[in-house]
């Protein structure tokens, strides 16, 4: 096999002097040491380390992407390779987290925990995974645990105030608030996310007064003015609509694009039936926010209110577009088209203004059910004026993920993050090719090919990889697989003699005889002694019946390699295909004589003995070379197929159903195997199975007359009598098919 871990090394070069990558150059010289000690074992543990460190990292950047499938699927695999790390369990539990899926998080970080009882970390994420699944007791409980093992995040601290506050624990939560203010600092902003807080648990003056706070500290703190009019207007109502109109008046003059203010004022203006200065905030509000369908419904009753119906009509159409089904606000849905009916009625739109009034009154019962089935009670003129993310008590995030809008990540970061991804994509490959190497060395190449598989996952590019699959696919016997990467390596390094002597003989294994005999062709002109090479060559140009050219290509085998076993099953062969079944059953001797651990020597004969009626012999030659490999699904076949004709049914058919399962579309397998179960009166099974083979070799009579005789024997008489009709139409033109 190609390569080593030189890729790896020329990777880790650029980045000796960079963590994490320090690390990774840490664990590839001990990779490298231990190799070279002839210590395998250590070294594929090493690699190891650099694989977990790798995953991980690609799936906090896979993460930062939004890319969350991707992103479970790195970090599990980093789990796999270091499932006794606290680290790489709870950045399991984040990735989780992050898709939404909290009660998958719930086992790596008790794992965690497990590992390290106190780390801090796994505690406060418990804690907050806890928290999301509503189960506030025991999120409380795990974030204090983290507190008091040194957690002093804003995340962990703000959290558990929350939780409290949603078990009403008031004096608790205003104790991590005061702790919060004491150790992060006395910032204007956090006293915004604890007056949010407090105004949406009601309790409003304590909110009033942590909004007061965060502007005694910076009057010009965006949303911190609309927060406290919102405050106002909720704890004494229509008593504080001048001071609500102040503030929001106050945060334009810092923030004249600032939605809420905007909107909000707009509603005061509402309120004080004010139309035409309301209807001017509302306008700004929906120009801020095109999409969102609560400034068009507001602007809808101001415009009716002023009898402009035409425009009230425009808004209200649009803030149903925006929100055609009751899951965003079931009052707003309803009543917008009411509205609107009341509009369209007024210019005289008679017949489309009763079909909106239909539609409201169908609505409405729709909602009265869903607040039935909600337990609550339907919406309030009041909430269904503020918006779904005012009215929630905020969870988790830093102090500006409460305050302001999350960032997008900008080109330099994006590119930033695609230029990580590519690098980690080249680590890991390296890494698992230098694994799989490792592996072959060992002989195990089934676990080889599984790693230059992984490989070729994240760097298909990668020199050599197609070659290394492909050989290891082939030593492990997995000859269907070898073909692929085999190919493209052929097709992209056309001058790699190996590699197209490995596809032949690929294709030899896997029965496609063209091509095998195609690529080999050069064997004989190149002076190559490998006995392999002439054998597959031989073989496939006698099952292409290209009698002359195998006879060369035995020829020249013999004079190159001299005698051998394989020499002689190769006769065996010609002479079987030539009809000569005695000097064939000789040679096929000769070569067990020599070898009896030669494969396909058993098989022929069997072939040879099945072909002359002696099925005693024909059973036991194709149980020996089931017993040499009993992977060979050839000879598994024509073992179930003799023992079917000795009338060893059970024996025959169980055979038989390993073959299809092995190999589900062996058409010949198929129709033996439903053949044999209607003998058995098993019909359903013989149904299907004929069904399949019907489909595979559509072109053979005797399926169709085996699956008509099993569709009569299940009652469908018509289907079997077409199956019948098939069969003497196929019979005709093709009379010189034979049964089995």
């Amino acid at each position: 096999m190609n390569i080593g871990s030189r890729f790896l090394s020329l990777l880790l070069l650029p980045l000796v002097f960079q963590s994490p990558q320090d690390r990774l150059k840490q664990h590839y010289e001990a990779a490298e040491a231990q190799a070279r000690a002839g210590n395998f074992a250590g070294a594929e543990t090493e690699y190891t380390a650099i694989l977990a460190e790798g995953y991980r990292a690609v799936g906090r950047i896979y993460s930062t992407q939004q890319k969350h499938k991707q992103a479970i699927a790195a970090v599990e695999a980093a789990a796999l390779y270091q499932p006794a790390s606290d680290e790489t369990l709870s950045d399991l539990a984040i990735t989780y987290f992050e898709a939404g899926l909290f009660d998958k998080a719930l086992q790596p970080l008790n794992q965690a925990i497990a590992v390290n009882p106190q780390n801090p970390s796994a505690h406060s994420m418990l804690g907050k995974t806890y928290f999301a699944l509503r189960e506030y007791e025991k999120a409380a409980a795990e974030l204090k645990v983290a507190l008091e093992f040194g957690s002093n995040d804003f995340d962990t601290s703000f959290t558990l105030a929350i939780a409290y506050l949603q078990q009403r624990q008031f004096t608790d939560a205003r104790r991590v608030f005061d702790w919060m203010l004491l150790h992060l600092g006395d910032q204007p902003e956090l006293h915004v996310v604890i007056g949010r807080a407090f105004r949406v648990a009601g309790r409003l003056p304590e909110a009033i007064d942590e909004f007061k706070k965060a502007i005694a500290l910076n009057p010009t703190l965006a949303r911190v003015h609309d927060n406290l009019a919102l405050a106002y207007l909720m704890n004494e109502g229509a008593s504080r609509l001048v001071d609500a109109e102040r503030e929001f008046k106050t945060e334009l003059v810092s923030n004249p694009d600032e939605f809420f203010a905007n909107y909000y004022l707009g509603i005061v203006y509402i309120f004080q039936r004010k139309w035409e200065l309301a209807i001017a905030f509302l306008k700004n509000a929906s120009r801020v926010q095109a999409d969102n369908p609560d400034p068009y419904f507001q602007l809808g009753q101001a415009y009716q209110e002023l009898e402009k119906h035409d425009q009230a009509i425009e808004a209200l159409k649009k803030a149903i577009a925006l929100n055609p089904d009751l899951a965003h606000n079931k009052f707003q849905v309803t009543t917008a088209h009411y509205r609107l009916a009341q509009s369209l009625l007024k210019v005289g739109q008679v017949e489309a203004g009763q079909k909106e009034l239909r539609l409201a009154s169908e609505l409405k019962a729709e909602a009265f059910k869903m607040a039935q089935t909600s337990g609550t009670g339907p919406s309030t003129m009041g909430t269904s004026q503020l918006p779904e993310q005012e009215d929630k008590l905020p969870a988790t995030g830093s102090v500006e993920s409460t305050t302001t809008p999350s960032n997008v990540p900008d080109e330099k970061a994006i590119r930033e993050l695609e230029s990580a991804e590519a690098y980690y994509a080249k680590l890991l490959a390296a890494t698992h090719s230098s694994i799989g190497l490792l592996r072959a060395d060992r002989g195990d190449f089934r676990a080889a090919a599984e790693q230059f598989r992984l490989a070729a996952n994240w760097n298909p590019q990668q020199q050599d990889l197609d070659y290394n699959l492909g050989l290891a696919y082939f030593r492990s016997e997995s000859y269907k697989d070898a073909v692929p990467p085999l190919e493209t390596e052929v097709k992209t390094h056309p001058q790699n003699i190996r590699a197209r002597w490995l596809l032949g003989l690929s294709y030899f294994k896997t029965s496609d005889y063209s091509k095998a005999s195609e690529l080999l062709a050069d064997v004989i002109a190149s002076g190559s002694t490998n006995v392999d090479l002439y054998y597959a060559l031989a073989s496939s140009l006698i099952k292409l019946e290209n009698t002359e050219l195998a006879g060369q290509t035995i020829q020249r085998m013999a004079k190159v390699t001299g005698d051998s076993p394989e020499l002689h099953v190769l006769l065996g062969q010609q002479y079987y295909a030539q009809g000569d079944n005695a000097r064939a059953v000789e040679e096929l001797s000769a070569a067990v004589a020599l070898n009896g651990r030669t494969r396909q020597a058993h098989y022929y004969a069997g072939l040879v003995y099945l072909k002359m009626k002696r099925f005693d012999e024909a059973t036991r030659e194709f149980e020996a070379e089931l017993g040499l490999n009993s992977n060979d699904l050839e000879a598994k076949y024509q073992l179930a197929h003799t023992l079917l004709i000795r009338q060893e049914l059970a024996r025959g058919v169980q055979k038989m159903r390993e073959v299809v399962k092995a190999e589900p579309g062996f058409a010949d397998a198929r129709y033996e195997l439903g053949k044999a179960l209607l003998e058995q009166a098993v019909v359903q099974e013989a149904v299907d199975n004929l069904e399949i083979a019907a489909k595979l070799d559509p072109q053979n009579p005797l399926v169709h007359y085996e699956l008509g005789r099993a569709y009569i024997a299940a009652g469908r008489r018509e289907e079997g009598r077409r199956q019948n009709e098939m069969f003497n139409q196929l019979r005709k033109t093709a009379p010189s098919r034979k049964d089995h």
